[in-house]
């Protein structure tokens, strides 16, 4: 995992988990344990109270005495075999950022097995902090244009497309098939049919007069003067000089 943080001021900070790091960071204190994987815990959640931290944990595969049945797997004898399970283990806790560091970020970006994502950035006259990776979430889920299709309008498709190959299967069944419990399914289908393809690309306007929001479709042709002032989502505010984006505590270790 790499994260880099970028402050309003400029400057630019990444944390990697892989590179000039220890091979056996987690078990050295223990010449007899066995670390078969590292689990990283990204406390997003903890940003306003404490700021971003990275807490690490590791998995013990010693064998301890707990084993864990696999059934339908035997020897050569075929008797029953059994695994051996690996112990979570407490590892460390990095603080990377601090409270008083992330009212100075600009951005926040994570590098994960399955991509980029900006997990935080501040935006607009207000200078709100933006939890990008619960917008990502949501995003994958919803968002549809004529180039993407949403996670929820191709689980529409695909249960449409299996209904039609399908014909004898009941709706739970077909659920089932596509791995949605049938609530779950058919509150999307209700959602998606809501938000029908004429609104896709359209954007939302409250009414001046409080009464029902209707959709209004951008112009073709927008002017280039009507552009928002802030169109970068990763915009660079002023600050003073003396302004160096961290404090004291930021670059802290501690023990979970």
């Amino acid at each position: 995992m790499i994260i880099a943080i970028e402050y309003k001021n400029g400057r630019m900070k990444e944390f990697d988990t892989s590179a000039f790091t220890a091979t056996n960071a987690m078990s050295a204190g223990d010449k007899t344990a066995r670390n078969v994987m590292t689990e990283l815990d990204l406390r997003l959640d903890l940003v306003d109270k404490v700021g971003l931290r990275l807490d690490f944990y590791w998995y013990d595969a010693t064998p301890q005495g707990q084993r864990v049945d696999i059934p339908g797997l035997t020897d050569s004898k075929g008797d029953p075999v059994s695994l051996t399970s690996a112990s979570r283990r407490l590892g460390t806790s990095v603080l990377l950022c601090s409270r008083e560091g992330i009212k100075q970020i600009s951005r926040i970006i994570v590098q994960r097995a399955n991509g980029t994502v900006d997990v935080l950035w501040r935006q607009g006259s207000g200078d709100w902090l933006i939890n990008g990776a619960r917008f990502e979430a949501k995003r994958v889920l919803s968002y549809t244009d004529s180039n993407v299709s949403s996670m929820n309008r191709q689980a529409v498709s695909v249960y449409k497309y299996m209904k039609k190959a399908h014909p004898q299967m009941t709706e739970e069944e077909l659920c089932d098939l596509i791995g949605y419990p049938i609530d779950a399914y058919k509150e999307i289908q209700l959602e998606e049919s809501i938000n029908s393809v004429e609104a896709v690309g359209a954007e939302l306007i409250e009414s001046d007069d409080g009464g029902e929001s209707n959709y209004s479709p951008e112009p073709e042709n927008p002017d280039p003067s009507d552009s928002p002032a802030n169109p970068s989502l990763g915009k660079h505010f002023a600050v003073d000089e003396d302004d160096d984006g961290f404090d004291d505590d930021e670059d802290s270790l501690f023990d979970v």
